[in-house]
C-alpha cells in the first residue's frame, strides 16, 4: 500500500514533470508535428485531386508521402490524445461502481495498459532495429521506409510514458467521499 508521504512525493514528482520545460515542449513539439503532417495530407490530396480531375495527369508517388505523414499523424496524434485523456474508453463497468470500486477498476486498466505498453515498445524496438539491418526504401521515390517506421517507435514511447504517468497519478489520488462526488456536499 502507498503511504501518505510516499504519495506525497511521487505527486509532488509528478507535478514538477507536468510543470516542467520538458513535458511543456514535448506537448507543443507534439501538436507541431499533428499541425504539420494534417497539412502535408490536406495540401497533397489537394495537389492530387487537382491534377487528376482538373489537369488529367497523375502526381508520380504521392502515395508514399501521404503514407510516411500518416504514420507520423496517427502516431503522434495517439501518443497526444493519450496525454490529453482523449482515447477512446469503454467505461461501461466504472459508472456503476461505487468510489472505491472506481478507483480499483483504474488501477488495474492502468497497470494492465502500462504492461501492454511496456511490451509495444520493446516490439517496436526490435522493428527499428530490424528495419536499420534491412533498410527498406518506397519504390517510386526511394524514400527510406525508416522514416515512417520510426513514427510507431516515437508514438509508442510516449503513449508508454504517458500512461504509466497516469497510472501513477491514479495511485496517488485518493478516493473521494461518495457524498463529495454525488455532489451532496
Amino acid at each position: 500500500m502507498v503511504t501518505t508521504a510516499m504519495r506525497d512525493v511521487i505527486r509532488c514528482w509528478l507535478d514538477k514533470l507536468q510543470a516542467s520545460l520538458f513535458w511543456i515542449s514535448l506537448l507543443k513539439i507534439q501538436e507541431f508535428i499533428l499541425f504539420l503532417t494534417s497539412c502535408m495530407m490536406i495540401g497533397i490530396l489537394g495537389a492530387v485531386v487537382i491534377c487528376r480531375y482538373v489537369l488529367r495527369v497523375d502526381l508520380f508517388g504521392y502515395d508514399e508521402i501521404v503514407m510516411i505523414s500518416a504514420f507520423w499523424m496517427y502516431f503522434i496524434g495517439s501518443s497526444y490524445a493519450m496525454e490529453k485523456r482523449g482515447h477512446v474508453r469503454a467505461d461501461i463497468l466504472e459508472r456503476v461502481l461505487p468510489p472505491k470500486g472506481k478507483k480499483i477498476l483504474r488501477i488495474f486498466a492502468g497497470l494492465l495498459q502500462s504492461v501492454v505498453a511496456i511490451e509495444t515498445v520493446n516490439l517496436s524496438v526490435a522493428y527499428i532495429v530490424n528495419g536499420f539491418k534491412i533498410w527498406p526504401t518506397t519504390s517510386a521515390w526511394g524514400l527510406p521506409l525508416m522514416t515512417s517506421m520510426s513514427a510507431v517507435a516515437v508514438g509508442l514511447v510516449l503513449m508508454a510514458f504517458y500512461v504509466i504517468v497516469q497510472l501513477l497519478e491514479e495511485i496517488t489520488t485518493p478516493v473521494p467521499d461518495s457524498a463529495a462526488e454525488k455532489g451532496e456536499l
